[in-house]
């Protein structure tokens, strides 16, 4: 199927990169798909089904973007609740583009939720870990280290893209003590044999399950099993719009990026693997900081279900 020039770019932008992060995927989706619907040359009852399809081929660009899914599954549902399809075309177009602003207010209620429901029960950490780059634990970071001199952060670079950079520089920018450590570090700095101590570990994720387990940048699982092993919490800060409620454990699929990212020119005949996630165990996670609340694993399916019932009206777009 062919899509407008404008939607192939940000196909192509989420692709290589350019467009990283679940919640900049998320919006430019949606954003992708409000352009559509203003500009569709299609004059009929198609219309709906060519803005899905547009939604479904940028949330799927990447594997393990569930939050950009998600808007196309909200996108369908409330279309159809509110029955679009018997509306003249101009109605139509304009309920489309109000879904998708709908969802996009979605996502940044949950986030401004999860700092204000959460700050004032995690002020007793003075000294936090944090892993790759997540926009919505930078913010609590930040929210939590207001007025505490004391307040120290360490954040790992996460090579090959050096995500973690971005980390770095906004919690300077914040005026935050902030160390920034290789990968590979990250161990020895939870178990205290760092240059800053280490109380409390905070991961983003990209995808969360109904299981209590979730999906982040490589390397996690092993600072979550060393963070274990030293009796540290480790904290996922998330909204729960990240879930991936239809798939189980043994079915998630891993992006695995381009050799080239390892290595560029590496000599000929030289296997390279480059996963850029991996699975972090629900018993290996103290709570989801989530937009209700601080989550226990085994919580997180029940609020799911209350809060977006939406989500089980129907099966994903695969």
């Amino acid at each position: 199927m062919k899509y407008p020039v404008e939607i192939e770019k940000i196909y192509k932008d989420i692709k290589d990169l350019s467009i990283q992060g679940a919640t900049n995927v998320a919006i430019s989706t949606l954003e992708g798909m409000k352009e559509a619907v203003r500009s569709e040359v299609v004059q009929d009852d198609s219309l709906f089904e060519r803005i899905i399809n547009i939604g479904n081929y940028l949330a799927y660009a990447r594997p393990n973007e569930p939050l950009a899914q998600n808007g196309v599954l909200y996108m369908k549902y409330v279309f159809s609740e509110r029955k679009g399809m018997k509306l003249e075309l101009s109605k139509a177009r304009e309920m489309l583009e109000d879904i998708c602003e709908e969802y996009l207010q979605m996502i940044a209620t949950a986030k401004s939720k999860i700092i204000e429901h959460n700050t004032s029960k995690l002020t007793y950490i003075d000294h936090i870990l944090t892993h790759c780059h997540s926009s919505t634990a930078n913010a609590i970071i930040k929210a939590i280290a207001r007025g505490d001199d004391d307040f120290t952060a360490v954040c790992t670079e996460t090579r090959p893209r050096f995500q973690g950079r971005i980390t770095a520089k906004n919690l300077v920018d914040a005026r935050i003590k902030t160390t920034l450590i290789a990968d590979n570090a990250a161990e020895s700095f939870v178990i205290g044999r760092g240059s800053r101590p280490v109380s409390a570990i905070f991961i983003g994720a990209d995808v969360i399950t109904m299981k209590g387990y979730c999906v982040n940048k490589i390397g996690s699982w092993g600072i979550a099993m060393t963070a274990k092993q030293a009796d540290k919490p480790l904290y996922v800060v998330t909204p729960l719009l990240k879930i991936d409620h239809d798939t189980a454990y043994n079915e998630v699929e891993i992006e695995v990026r381009e050799d080239k990212e390892l290595w560029d020119n590496a000599p000929k005949g030289l296997e390279m693997y480059n996963p850029a996630f991996e699975i972090v165990d629900a018993g290996l996670i103290t709570g989801f900081i989530t937009e209700y609340g601080i989550l226990k694993s085994n919580e997180i399916a029940g609020v799911v279900q209350r809060e977006y019932p939406w989500l089980f009206k129907q099966k994903p777009d695969k």
